[in-house]
């Protein structure tokens, strides 16, 4: 399960923002870089994210962008330290993005370092303590903890937030299951199914087991 929620997460932090830049950069390799890693191709977009990197920002993404799509790469590619390095470089390009926590703190939560992990989510929730999958997030490493009800009450914030957000059904429904609390177990895995979530039948496999 902490495998999928990271892979979900990565994915939805490949997101780029516009912003204001002096220098031309080189958006062609920057394109490339986001075409590459949507084919997995990581060590081509690792190649083109570096020369984009080497070139500047640009009118179409910042410095912290580069670094941040640098990480994403390596850390799909399996190098921890140089996801690590760049997830840096871009919270220190720009410490308001709660994108750069959040990418930092899934580098940290795979290599085992929670209580840094939980650190980076927290600060990330003190610039947007609105957003759904920070929340979600945060429930899934009080998950992983075995705080069940301090995760319980931020999937419940993150659903609230975003009543579509199949993974804090999911992940709702294992921590109400190891509270013994069955009932709102089966409840939220049906919710997460109606709402798509792949890991379903593993989450089912999971309370089934805690029921016997």
């Amino acid at each position: 399960m902490k495998k999928k929620v990271t892979t979900a997460l990565l994915s939805a932090f490949m997101v780029f923002f516009l912003a204001s830049c002096s220098s031309s950069g080189d958006s062609e390799a920057f394109s490339k870089g986001i075409e590459s890693y949507n084919s997995r191709d990581y060590e081509a977009a690792i190649e083109s994210f570096q020369k984009a990197c080497d070139a500047g920002p640009s009118d179409d993404y910042t410095m912290s962008d580069i670094y941040s799509c640098l990480g994403n790469s390596y850390l799909a590619s399996g190098n921890m330290d140089k996801a690590l390095e760049n997830y840096n470089s871009a919270l220190q390009e720009d410490p308001e993005n709660v994108r750069n926590y959040t990418n930092l703190a899934i580098a940290y939560r795979q290599n085992g370092d929670n209580e840094s992990a939980k650190e980076l989510y927290e600060e990330a929730l003190k610039i947007d303590p609105e957003y759904p999958e920070l929340n979600s997030s945060l429930g899934s490493l009080y998950l992983l903890e075995g705080d069940y009800e301090k995760s319980i009450e931020y999937f419940e914030k993150a659903i609230k937030l975003d009543p579509e957000l199949s993974v804090a059904y999911g992940n709702a429904a294992l921590a109400y299951a190891k509270t013994g609390d069955f009932e709102n177990a089966d409840k939220y895995l049906n919710l997460s199914i109606e709402k798509g979530y792949s890991n379903a039948e593993t989450i089912r496999d999971m309370i089934d087991s805690e029921r016997n």
